[in-house]
């Protein structure tokens, strides 16, 4: 009879020692955190770029699209986060008690009050926070003297976020000389239009639209403007009192030639040995530009070029030069990266200080156009519309 009773107190003792492994086993999960639960307001502490890993470098502002690590306490439980009047969908915040990562929308904001404000289910907080919005860049078209009717890139960016669409059902608009222009095509970097078939020379393209604060804004472009053109009509080469390099100007007919774009054009086209000095067309003009001999500054020196796809320009020390009114400047626009425009026109603009280093002054003034490679070289480069034109309109 002892021994049985002695057997029973030893399993009782023994359920009672699993009992209180599991008790003490149960405690220690009830007290564990996750990191996700908050108790209270949110606080921020500090905004990190993703990738200052190690939160060194604390951030005051940020730009569109860039993503945000958060520090804090209470970051759990969100509902709503706002950059100025712009909502952060919440599909995109990843969030615990501590830290919370997500990344500044690509949207313009309406009402800029340069604040981040932060909810919760249990409080707000709000954070001095800049966004950073990049202004509409609209800087000419590829091609300014391209035909009525074609298709032509608009070199710029951040068209998406100021409210141009292909269907026309943004709030920004595109207009020549106050007729629609239709885009043809658009990206976040990238916009096409189609030049209006009874587009007129001497025209202004004119993009509409509404930059942060509301504020209504126009930026207006040139196209086809053959009033500041140096050689107007140079199959009449003549009356520039050209005396060299006449044979290299073209009407555009011969198979394979580029499709003029006003009239006549410059085409270089052969084998060329190095250190060679050869006259394309060089004569003159009579310049009445007087704001443009005082303010340089204010104007670009411009025109078309169009290099056959086999006919990359390459970095020479000599190359092209151009001598406006006594002045020298050799143009090398593969100096940083090859230059080729794969057999299309593209306008190129310099600044008129640049090229006309001897300055400028009313009346007859020099203009030649030189060919001096520093390498042997077999090129096929077309160039047309020379002309000094304002830099704003």
């Amino acid at each position: 009879m002892k021994l049985v009773n002695m057997r029973i107190v030893g399993l009782t003792l023994l359920i009672g020692l699993v009992f209180a492994s599991c008790q003490d086993i149960v405690t220690y999960n009830d007290g564990y955190n996750d990191g996700t639960a908050s108790t209270g307001v949110p606080k921020i502490s500090a905004i990190y770029d993703v990738g200052d890993t190690a939160c060194i470098t604390p951030l005051s502002e940020g730009s569109l699209e860039e993503m945000l690590h958060i520090t804090g306490s209470n970051l759990s439980g969100v509902k709503k986060v706002m950059f100025n009047d712009v909502e952060v969908p919440l599909s995109g915040i990843y969030a615990k008690a501590e830290n919370a990562y997500l990344q500044i929308p690509r949207v313009i904001p309406g009402e800029v009050t340069n604040k981040l404000v932060y909810t919760t289910e249990l409080g707000e907080i709000t954070y001095d926070f800049a966004v950073n919005t990049p202004e509409l860049e609209v800087d000419g078209l590829y091609n300014e003297f391209a035909l009525p009717g074609d298709t032509v890139e608009v070199n710029g960016n951040y068209f998406d976020l100021y409210g141009f669409t292909t269907d026309n059902s943004g709030a920004a608009t595109i207009t020549l000389n106050n007729e629609n222009v239709t885009i043809d095509s658009l990206t976040s970097e990238y916009m096409s239009i189609i030049i209006p078939k009874n587009a007129p020379d001497n025209a202004i393209i004119s993009f509409n639209y509404i930059a942060p604060g509301d504020v209504q804004t126009t930026k207006n472009i040139p196209y086809r403007q053959v009033q500041t053109l140096i050689w107007p009509d140079l199959a009449n080469y003549s009356q520039y009192g050209i005396w060299g390099g006449s044979g290299y100007i073209t009407d555009g007919a011969a198979t394979g030639e580029p499709t003029p774009l006003y009239g006549s054009y410059v085409r270089v086209k052969g084998s060329f040995s190095a250190w060679s000095w050869n006259n394309l067309p060089c004569g003159g003009f009579n310049f009445s530009n007087e704001d443009a001999a005082n303010n340089q500054s204010d104007y670009y020196f411009k025109f078309e070029v169009n290099s056959a796809s086999s006919s990359p320009f390459y970095s020479s020390t000599a190359g092209y030069i151009f001598q406006l009114n006594g002045g020298w400047y050799v143009w090398n626009p593969s100096s940083d990266i090859s230059f080729n425009t794969y057999g299309k026109w593209q306008t190129i603009e310099i600044p008129l200080s640049n090229v006309a280093t001897a300055g400028l002054s009313t009346g007859w003034t020099n203009f030649y156009f030189i060919l001096q490679p520093s390498a042997d070289w077999s090129l096929e480069h077309n160039f047309t519309n020379f002309r000094i034109e304002k830099k704003s309109f």
